[in-house]
Order: structure tokens, then C-alpha cells, then sequence
């Protein structure tokens, strides 16, 4: 648009240009007089790369200049993967990355990093990395995204370096922002009673370990917080705590069922309360050998043994932490399907930290063997899995020593787990050499495809149907500048437990998110067509997307539903949508793929 507002009257040239493949192709000669404004449509095409280009406007006519550029951004309207490839690298030899391993990723955001590990198979960084992709925020992803942060400067040789970081700050900062005054912290909000009692244990967990690294974790908050652990550290006689301390009767397949989940809940909750409580330095001796007596004879929970374990040689009784250490490994392959953060690679990877926090590194060094692979597909395990991972490579990488890597033409990244990493740039130009023993390299390669996925469901399914305010259909051939569109995302779980689902839907480039619709708003009124709306404990309105998370039951079906405004003239791509249970990410749905044009007015 030109408005000559006090300039002379005459010809204007103007000009257009763009980078990073934009295709914006416009130049015309425009006669102004004082006063006069005009405005001109110009078309462009998404480039076929990723990444953030520049558009660029030049103006120029009698006695007048200008020029302006915005950077903009494209992207493929899918999700990036992740590919990790392991091979032993020889001591004294050196390698360079090969174009190959780049194949098949859209040119512009493809990252490749390189790491190395004294463990087959295993390798820390990988699984650092995915966790500081992860998208959303509950209090135990929060929690688990932040756990690289722990770790991440433990092999530091300067204690200078050793500092609590700025990102591990903000993290407890939103950690605490969750606590009622009973020290109980939310799962999602201050206050939502949401979060279970052994989620309250791994966020107390969390703020104890950032405090010995330096964070700001103030007194009183550490206090209240582990007035709640005394609380539920008594599975069989609590005080009012804000915690879930109790599962709805559909929490199971039955009534019976959830109360026994509720029972395996109360326990493994009190182990872990416990375990904390000796790590702050107010442990309960007492309880600890009550647990190791009497408890452990009914809850088969290997994690919650191994925290016992790691109590009772925290307090000096070292004899019976063998004995509930030697339980824990006895019983890892447990199950339990109730349990949203429970699995068998978490209940390993978290055996061999407590094991070695304990004192007993013999008992479990013989489980690594059975972490070998599981990097292949970082994006693959759940947050509780990736953050546990990196629990116990810290802990092993502690007990082995440095690792000796000449590397150069890369960039040197944080250390992850105690690993160290390097970013690379220019493939040609990178070298790594091991200048110490036979190591794992493993190299991760992250990136958008170039062929869409297609739809699909494994556990769960999602689709999405647009209908105009008035409840008529849209025809996404010709939706006009300006309009406003009803999105319904609906699906169902065919799983016969409650998952902890997460429903994502990318905007197509040229709509905007203007509401979210809760179930009352299709009771009654304009928006009853809808039919029932599913409760979801959180809905977001984010620039590039909607997100919902909900707690949804055993074959069940859901509703979910927003208002989106179409503001951008053009042909776009429309995403499908995806639905996930963010703690088993096998059981996924997506829905289909197609195209938008937006008409202007």
C-alpha cells in the first residue's frame, strides 16, 4: 500500500524482491498526487526449502526513497523425524559425516549432531535433545525437559562452569508458580488437584537436585514442599494434601480395578516421598525399614524398591538397601498399564541411577545391556523414559571417566548426561577422531521429510469436519478473506485404560485461532449443532496451532472445538490432526491432509 501523504506528485518505481527461494516477482512504475493512496496485491510463492527468508519493498520516486524488509518464515506442513544411527568408532580413528545421511530431508532446518558414548547402543545426547524439542508442559514434562539441565555440566572441568543455568531457573521459577500453600504442586495450574501424589515426589525430586546446583529454590517453598512428602509418605493414613490421592472410579476398566490402581498409586508414592525426604536430609529411618519390611512384600513396583534402596543407604543402613535392591532388579519387567508413567525401559534406566546412588554399581552395571538401541527412535520414548535414560547415564558415565574427542570444523554443544556432543554445519569440513579407547558414536539427524505422512490410527483416532457459524458445511475450495470457521476435532480410544491424551492441530498458513469452545457452549445457544463437547483440563491458542490435553477413559470417544478466522488470501496446505497419548507415543492417531484457498474480499 502507498499513501503520498506530503510528497511531490510524480512516478514512483517500486520494487520488490525476496531470499532464500521466496518467489515474489513485482515491479511497476505508479503516478501519486498529494493525498492519493493506492494498493496493490502482490502475489508469492512458498519456497521448496525450509527455513526463514526476507521479503524486501523498495519505493523511489522525485526527491523520495525507502526501502523496508520482514523476514518470513516456511515450512512443510508436517512434523520433522528424528534418525539415530550407532557404529563403534576405533581408537585413533577419525571420521567425517557422509551426505548420505542426510537423504530424504527438505533442505533448510535438517540438524545433524554427533556423539559419542562408552555404552553400545546408549548414547545420552540424543535423548537429551528430543527432550528439549518437546512441545508441551504439564509438570512432570516440565519437570523431565529440564532433567538435561541437571547433568548438563557435571563434567565441567571449571566449577565456575558448574553454575545453575538460566533455563534451569526458569524451570523451577514455573515449578513453583504450581504450589499451593500445602506445598502441593498442580499438574497443570496452582491448585487443579490434578497431578498424583508420586508426580508431587519427582517435582519435589527435581527441586531438590536444583538447589544443589545452585538454583534459586527459596526455603520456604522446599519446606512446604516437603511438608506434603511427610504427608503422603503413609500410604495407609494421609492428611488432606492437595494431591490426587484417589482415582475416579473410571480410572480402570471397572470400580475394583481402580481402587487397587489407587493402592499401587498411594505406595509407590510413599517409596518415592520417602527416598526424597532422606535425600534432603530428613529422612524417616523407621519408615524407610517398615517399607523395606512389610510394603515391598506387596508392591512388586521395581522403581519404587530401587528409591527405597537409595533411601536406606542415604540413611546408613546398607544391608537392607542391597536386600531392596536385589528386589528391584528381580522385579523389572512389571507392568502396570494404570500407571501413565510407568514402563519397563523407565523402570530399568531409573534402577540403575538408584543403584549407584546407592552404592552398588555391581548389582546393576549388568542391566546397560539391555538400553542397547533404544536411541535409535529418541522421539519414540516418553518423557519420563528419556529423562530416567539420562538419569542413569549420568550416573554411569560418572563411574567411567572422560571421554577423549579431537573434533574439528563443528561446533561444540552443552554436554548431555555427561556425554559430549557436537553440532555440525558444513559435512566436508567436520573430523572426529577418538584419541582414546573404542567408543559408540552415534549420529542424529533431525529434520522434515519430503513426502507428507498419510493418516492413520493405532490406538487411538482423530478427525476434523469445518462448519461455518451457522452450523452449514465449508467448502475448503473457496473459503473467503474474512470468514470465521467452527474446527470440530473428534476421535476415540480404543484402549481400555484412561491414557493422558493430547490432541495437536497445525493451522494452515492464512487462518488464525480467535476462541477455543468449551462443553458449554454446545449445550445451548448457537453452537449446539456441535452436539456434546468433551471437558479437556487445558486448551492453547498458540500462533501456529491449537492444543488440547484431557484425561480421556477406555474406549471412549472425545469432541474438541475452536473458532478460526481466515485473514490471508491464497492456496495453502491444511494440516491433519493428531492425537497422542503423551505417555505411550505408539498409540497415535492422525487424521488426512488437504488444501485451502482463502478468496479476498
Amino acid at each position: 500500500e502507498l499513501h503520498n501523504v506530503e510528497g511531490k506528485a510524480g512516478d514512483y518505481a517500486v520494487e520488490t524482491s525476496a531470499t532464500n527461494g521466496i518467489v515474489m516477482q513485482f515491479k511497476k512504475v505508479v503516478r501519486l498526487v498529494l493525498g492519493q493512496r493506492i494498493a496493490e496485491k502482490i502475489p508469492f510463492l512458498a519456497p521448496d526449502r525450509i527455513g526463514i527468508g526476507q521479503v524486501s519493498f523498495k519505493v523511489a520516486g522525485p526527491d523520495f526513497s525507502t526501502a523496508k524488509t520482514y523476514p518470513i518464515q516456511s515450512r512443510l506442513g508436517w512434523g520433522a523425524v528424528t534418525r539415530a544411527t550407532t557404529e563403534q568408532q576405533a581408537a585413533g580413528a577419525s571420521w567425517t559425516p557422509d551426505a548420505a545421511l542426510l537423504s530424504g530431508m527438505a533442505a533448510g532446518d535438517v540438524t545433524l549432531q554427533v556423539s559419542y558414548s562408552p555404552f553400545k547402543g546408549f548414547d545420552p545426547a540424543a535423548i537429551a535433545a528430543a527432550l528439549s524439542r518437546y512441545p508441551y508442559g504439564c509438570t512432570e514434562q516440565t519437570v523431565s525437559v529440564a532433567y538435561p539441565l541437571l547433568y548438563a555440566r557435571q563434567v565441567a572441568p571449571d566449577p565456575k562452569d558448574r553454575k545453575s543455568s538460566a533455563a534451569l531457573n526458569e524451570a523451577v521459577g514455573k515449578l513453583l508458580d504450581r504450589q499451593t500453600l500445602d506445598g502441593a504442586f498442580g499438574l497443570w495450574r496452582v491448585g487443579d488437584g490434578e497431578a498424583d501424589a508420586w508426580l508431587g515426589a519427582y517435582a519435589t525430586d527435581f527441586l531438590v537436585e536444583a538447589r544443589l546446583r545452585g538454583a534459586p529454590v527459596p526455603d520456604s517453598a522446599l519446606e512446604r514442599a516437603m511438608s506434603a512428602m511427610r504427608a503422603i509418605s503413609r500410604p495407609d493414613g494421609w492428611v488432606s494434601v492437595g494431591y490426587r490421592t484417589e482415582y475416579p472410579a473410571w480410572w480402570g476398566r471397572n470400580e475394583a480395578e481402580s481402587k487397587l490402581a489407587t493402592e499401587r498409586m498411594r505406595s509407590r508414592a510413599s517409596a518415592y516421598a520417602l527416598y526424597v525426604l532422606a535425600k534432603a536430609g530428613k529422612g524417616d529411618l523407621a519408615r524407610l525399614r517398615w517399607w523395606h519390611d512389610v510394603q515391598m512384600k506387596k508392591d512388586d513396583n521395581p522403581v519404587a524398591r530401587a528409591q527405597v534402596a537409595a533411601g536406606l543407604a542415604l540413611m546408613g543402613d546398607k544391608a537392607r538397601a542391597r536386600s531392596a535392591l536385589k528386589g528391584a532388579v528381580a522385579k523389572l519387567g512389571y507392568r502396570d498399564e494404570q500407571d501413565w508413567y510407568q514402563s519397563p525401559l523407565r523402570d530399568i534406566a531409573a534402577v540403575i541411577a538408584y543403584g549407584y546412588e546407592a552404592g552398588e554399581p555391581g548389582l546393576v552395571r549388568p542391566l546397560v545391556d539391555r538400553l542397547d538401541g533404544v536411541v535409535r527412535d529418541p522421539d519414540s520414548l516418553n518423557t519420563q523414559e528419556q529423562a530416567r535414560l539420562l538419569q542413569a547415564a549420568a550416573a554411569m558415565m560418572k563411574a567411567s571417566g572422560p571421554i577423549s574427542i579431537e573434533a574439528v570444523g563443528v561446533t561444540a554443544l552443552e554436554p548431555a548426561g555427561g556425554v559430549p556432543r557436537w553440532a555440525v554445519g558444513k559435512l566436508a569440513e567436520a573430523r572426529f577422531t577418538n584419541k582414546g579407547g573404542a567408543l559408540w558414536r552415534t549420529v542424529t539427524v533431525r529434520g522434515t521429510p519430503l513426502v507428507a505422512p498419510g493418516p492413520g490410527a493405532s490406538g487411538v483416532s482423530v478427525d476434523k469436519r469445518l462448519f461455518t457459524m451457522q452450523g452449514g458445511g465449508v467448502d475448503l475450495a473457496g473459503v473467503t478473506q474474512g470468514d470465521r470457521i467452527i474446527v470440530l476435532l473428534a476421535g476415540r480410544s480404543s484402549q481400555g485404560r484412561t491414557i493422558a491424551l493430547v490432541v495437536d492441530d497445525p493451522l494452515p498458513a492464512g487462518f488464525e485461532i480467535e476462541t477455543v469452545l468449551s462443553p458449554e457452549d454446545a449445550k445451548e445457544g448457537p453452537f449446539k449443532f456441535l452436539g456434546e463437547l468433551t471437558g479437556a483440563d487445558v486448551q492453547e491458542s498458540r500462533d501456529d496451532r491449537y492444543i488440547a490435553a484431557l484425561d480421556l477413559e477406555g474406549n471412549k470417544p472425545f469432541a474438541l472445538a475452536y473458532v478460526a478466522r481466515a485473514v490471508t488470501p491464497g492456496d495453502f496446505f491444511f494440516p491433519g490432526p493428531q492425537a497422542q497419548d503423551m505417555y505411550r507415543p505408539a498409540v497415535a492417531g492422525r487424521g488426512g491432509a488437504s488444501r485451502v484457498m482463502i478468496v479476498g474480499r
